[in-house]
């Protein structure tokens, strides 16, 4: 198609999203940008075959020049042993404890903003209760919380380095003395876990530490609140759909996967291609920054029949808003969780979710998510 630009940093680009990648998928499906600033691979099974193939498509990329190491933008061994070090503190089992917390914490703000009978969905609730939660598995006082979550939000409306690099420092220092902390009175967080973790006799570098703070509160905090806010427009607009989970809570769990899929909270991540590839007819060349699109994967028609339908009774074994293989998410277990316990408590606590106003996506270059959500909530009598 002539003239065609993919440019997910446009007003515009939120409301034609599925078109534009149904576009892509069809007619571009290696997209190259016209300035060969990077290549972009929009259908399920070519991002799925990238994903699990890091010798062609390495994880170092160039945000990695501009933040502390993290492990996502590391390849094997490396990553390897970062993630062996970290899988030593981020457990299952510290994750299951936070369930009585987020459980508690959800319940109670959502009271507190169905009391007022309107309430901003995405600030007043989504966002709050993911961060409350991070917070309390890192070890972040409780006086920090707010300040990390302004914080945070700078990585979500992103076209560049600049919009973010205040933000970070910001984190860095403030994480820099939670470890010195930590480091002088360890305690029950992952602060402390991370600290003590050993594999072969190695720890992480004090700034592996910091890059490993910054990636958790970000994704803690982004990436579920994100889910939690389209979670909450969903059944704001869609009354059969509170009234099927209210009739069988074992489609929960269906309904969380499916909410990922439909709105991936990250629509794109970057790699770097190690060697020239064709693909559909085009050469990616070597040392080309390659786009993998999860928001167009995840609505592939090849690989899920009617995808822009929310189907709580839809079943697959593959999709990838987690990422798969071996950057699959560590926290996939804490974002189910949460946004489980938050679906829990709206349709046991609220009678009815309805808009209230006109909502606003976030415009960015990677994320999706609202930037405005206003509805109003009818408590349920107790």
């Amino acid at each position: 198609m002539p003239g065609f630009l993919y440019d997910p940093s446009t007003a515009e680009f939120q409301d034609e999203i599925w078109d534009v990648y149904r576009t892509m998928r069809d007619d571009h499906p290696v997209y190259r940008h016209p300035d060969g600033a990077f290549y972009a691979l929009s259908r399920f099974e070519d991002v799925w075959e990238a994903v699990h193939d890091w010798q062609t498509f390495s994880n170092v990329v160039d945000e990695a020049n501009t933040l502390l190491p993290q492990m996502i933008f590391t390849d094997p061994p490396r990553h390897t042993e970062l993630r062996g070090l970290v899988s030593r503190a981020f457990t299952p089992a510290r994750v299951a404890e936070l369930e009585p917390f987020v459980r508690h914490t959800a319940r109670s703000l959502l009271d507190e903003v169905a009391d007022r009978g309107r309430c901003e969905a995405q600030h007043d609730y989504a966002a709050v209760v993911p961060s409350l939660a991070i917070a309390r598995l890192i070890g972040v006082p409780a006086a920090h919380v707010d300040e990390f979550r302004s914080w945070t939000g700078s990585f979500i409306e992103i076209t560049g380095t600049a919009d973010y690099a205040g933000a970070a420092a910001n984190i860095y220092g403030l994480f820099a003395r939670l470890l010195a902390d930590r480091r002088r009175a360890p305690a029950d967080d992952l602060m402390t876990a991370l600290l003590q973790a050993e594999v072969d006799g190695h720890r992480l570098s004090d700034d592996e530490l910091l890059g490993f703070c910054l990636l958790l509160i970000l994704a803690g905090n982004d990436t579920t609140s994100s889910l939690i806010g389209s979670g909450i427009a969903l059944l704001a607009s869609d009354h059969d759909l509170r009234g099927r989970l209210l009739a069988d809570t074992s489609l929960w769990p269906h309904a969380v996967e499916e909410l990922n899929r439909m709105e991936s909270p990250a629509q794109a991540l970057s790699r770097t291609a190690t060697r020239d590839v064709i693909l559909h007819g085009l050469t990616i060349p070597a040392g080309a920054r390659v786009m993998l699109l999860w928001g167009s994967a995840n609505h592939d028609e090849r690989e899920f029949p009617d995808p822009e339908t929310f189907d709580v009774t839809r079943r697959f074994t593959r999709y990838l808003a987690f990422s798969h293989g071996i950057h699959f998410c560590l926290g996939a277990n804490l974002a189910r969780l949460e946004i489980t316990l938050v679906f829990d408590g709206l349709l046991d606590r609220v009678d009815s979710i309805e808009p209230a106003g006109q909502v606003e996506r976030t415009r960015s270059n990677k994320h999706a998510g609202f930037r405005h959500s206003p509805v109003r909530l009818n408590k349920a009598l107790d």
